[in-house]
């Protein structure tokens, strides 16, 4: 038993002596480039460490706690190795926010082993921190601020809110679409009646300023024009090619007594010598008007 408690103390003493032994090859030291930072700026940290070629080091990454600093980037040196010992550095740029004066920092490097990770801390550096306003109080009263009162217009830049833009252009697409969708053949229907009303209103206008003209200073060239006029607008009111047809091919698509008798007079008033087509040009706007009056119902009635 007792040789056991012999065998048992000597390897732990063994590992207690290894351990020192090999802490004392491993050499990690680490500072400020700089004794002093202001408040934000990034400050440069060395850390370095000298140790058997034979181990497997690691140094901190941007995962790693740099309390009470924060990680900016960092910037790796390639290893250097002679007579088997290795010697690797890494600068690490910090920033701080925080109020001390002074604030302090130490790293650790860390020597990989089969089953943990032995820690290897260096030496603690401290900067003194600048602060761009000195003695502020944790708290000041309202009154005792130092405002300055203006009433002049000051621009303030303002960020457009694209999404918000985004989202209502859809949601109003959206309930086009519905409107559309149930009331487009209604829509479709007054927008073709709007346009039928305006066409015959502005045609009777111009109708009748022309018949009054020919009633005035009769010619065949001027009874031909009224005609023509007469002619555009049946095309676009029957949709048939008005202004093509000579008057025989007009009336066998409109088999009507009183409109054959005024197209004869108007054609022999034009190319004849007979001059009373006023009547003619009369009866020949009270037809369109039926007929306009006529189409008018369809449309109402969905036809």
């Amino acid at each position: 038993m007792k040789g056991m408690m012999r065998l048992f103390l000597t390897l732990f003493l063994l590992t207690l002596i290894n351990t020192s032994l090999r802490a004392q090859e491993v050499v990690a030291r680490s500072g400020f480039f700089s004794d002093s930072v202001k408040i934000g700026e990034p400050v440069g940290f060395y850390l370095s460490a000298t140790y058997p070629s034979n181990l497997n080091i690691l140094f901190p990454d941007s995962t790693f706690n740099f309390t009470p600093f924060e990680f900016e980037r960092k910037k790796y040196f390639t290893t250097e190795t002679a007579n088997g010992k290795s010697y690797d550095s890494v600068v690490y740029y910090l920033s701080s926010f925080e109020l001390d004066e002074i604030q302090r920092l130490g790293l650790p490097i860390f020597q990989l082993n089969p089953k943990d990770c032995t820690a290897f801390e260096s030496n603690v550096d401290s900067i003194r921190l600048i602060l761009a306003a000195n003695d502020i109080p944790d708290t000041v009263s309202v009154q005792t601020l130092p405002l300055k009162e203006s009433v002049a217009y000051e621009m303030v830049p303002y960020e457009f809110n694209y999404p918000i833009l985004l989202l209502v252009l859809s949601v109003l697409l959206v309930m086009a679409a519905a409107v559309w969708f149930v009331f487009g053949k209604n829509i479709r229907r007054y927008l073709r009646l709007k346009r039928l009303l305006n066409a015959h209103r502005q045609f009777m206008t111009t109708f009748t300023s022309s018949i009054e003209n020919v009633s005035t200073a009769f010619s065949p060239a001027s009874t031909e024009n009224t005609v023509s006029a007469w002619k555009k607008y049946m095309e676009q009111l029957e949709a048939k090619p008005f202004t093509k047809l000579t008057t025989t091919e007009m009336l066998r698509i409109h088999q009507d007594e009183v409109l054959e008798k005024n197209l004869h007079a108007i054609d022999s008033a034009i190319y004849g010598h007979n001059t009373s087509v006023v009547e003619s040009l009369y009866r020949l706007q009270a037809y369109t008007d039926e007929r306009f009056t006529k189409k008018l119902e369809e449309l109402k009635r969905g036809q």
